[in-house]
């Protein structure tokens, strides 16, 4: 398989992320960072990848310690 995914691509996954991170919008967070690791899968994992499985998984924990919006 060759890696396909583009910079641009990738940016716009991070800065998905991080606005939902800055809004402390947890669920949105997991979501996003779903689809991006479902986007990889497609496309090719770039070496930053395990960001968004800690950014999920971060989201997750402050769901459960009742950290909502």
């Amino acid at each position: 398989m060759e890696y396909q995914l583009t910079d641009k691509k990738l940016r716009q996954l991070k800065a998905a992320v991080t606005r939902a991170r800055n809004k402390k919008d947890w669920q949105d967070v997991i979501y996003k960072c779903e689809q991006a690791l479902n986007t990889f899968n497609v496309l090719g994992y770039p070496d930053c990848w395990s960001d968004f499985e800690r950014h999920r998984d971060d989201a997750r924990l402050a769901i459960r310690l009742g950290e909502t919006t």
